[in-house]
């Protein structure tokens, strides 16, 4: 994609997509980068701007992320499938366990990037396999009710989130809805909401730098902050944050082993595109 070329049709997939990676957020409480992260790796690919490539998508994906986070907690906060509380803490710890690793990794230079996809994929499937023979029994009542631990229990699930981003720059949703559901043995309902709810707390710093840092080229000229493309992404950010809370309300009218097989499939798809794409 040329940005010369942008046009009707153009804005009207963008806008699309913005719908589709909400509404996937909204139902399954991940922050939607399956579907960003892809759009706006094409939108930049053909321009010559390869020191700034990997911050434009991921600018961008996360600006998303975070709006989308912001509507769907309010829808989750509502009808009270989340806790403020438990979110803070676990998104403060991710944040410091991401920032930490990352240092880390830097000051080390440390990039194996295969061997992290492949750890991180491993984790995947753990987790899956896990979460599959763990499912509800027929006839178990749906809808129970979440009884919240105590705050420090959450710290974990922050600090294992934090650090699979930081080496992968995925995780969230994937990794915390897990630990939420088979760790601290709350409903799935509830994890998806939680973890939608924490999304933008891990989100928020990295996209103030990348709003903050100067990239050397802009692809429009005046019309950007930072790295974040506002003609691409706003649309993209409205019709997301329209959809996430539909997302939301189709979650709550399924089934626990439901949505518990779509949030399966979910992980193979992710699984799939860190090892092969």
């Amino acid at each position: 994609m040329n940005f010369s070329e942008y046009n009707l049709w153009f804005f009207a997939l963008i806008v699309l997509l913005g719908f589709a990676g909400g509404f996937l957020a909204g139902m399954l409480g991940v922050g939607g980068g399956l579907v960003f992260v892809p759009v706006f790796q094409e939108i930049v690919k053909n321009h010559e701007i390869a020191a700034d490539r990997v911050p434009y998508v991921l600018a961008n994906s996360l600006l998303i992320v975070f709006v989308v986070g912001i509507s769907g907690s309010i829808k989750h906060i509502k009808i009270k499938n989340t806790n403020l509380q438990a979110a803070l803490t676990t998104g403060l710890a991710a944040v410091f366990s991401s920032l930490l690793l990352s240092y880390i990794l830097r000051y080390f230079h440390i990039n194996d990037q295969k061997m992290f996809n492949y750890i991180f994929c491993g984790i995947l499937l753990l987790t899956g396999i896990k979460m599959w023979y763990g499912k509800a029994k027929k006839g178990s009542i749906e809808n129970e009710k979440a009884v919240i631990p105590q705050l420090k229990n959450f710290i974990p699930a922050g600090l294992i989130a934090g650090l699979i981003t930081a080496i992968t720059g995925l995780g969230g949703g994937v990794i915390l809805i897990p630990y939420f559901n088979k760790v601290l043995k709350l409903p799935i309902k509830f994890s998806t909401g939680l973890s939608l709810t924490v999304i933008p707390i891990i989100a928020l710093p990295l996209l103030i730098f990348y709003m903050l840092n100067k990239p050397e080229m802009e692809l429009f000229k005046g019309l950007q902050t930072g790295h974040i493309l506002w003609p691409t992404v706003f649309p993209m950010i409205v019709a997301a944050a329209i959809a996430s809370p539909y997302g939301i309300k189709t979650a709550q009218k399924m089934s626990s082993n439901t949505l518990l097989i779509i949030f399966l499939i979910f992980i193979c798809v992710n699984m799939t595109k860190i090892l092969f794409f």
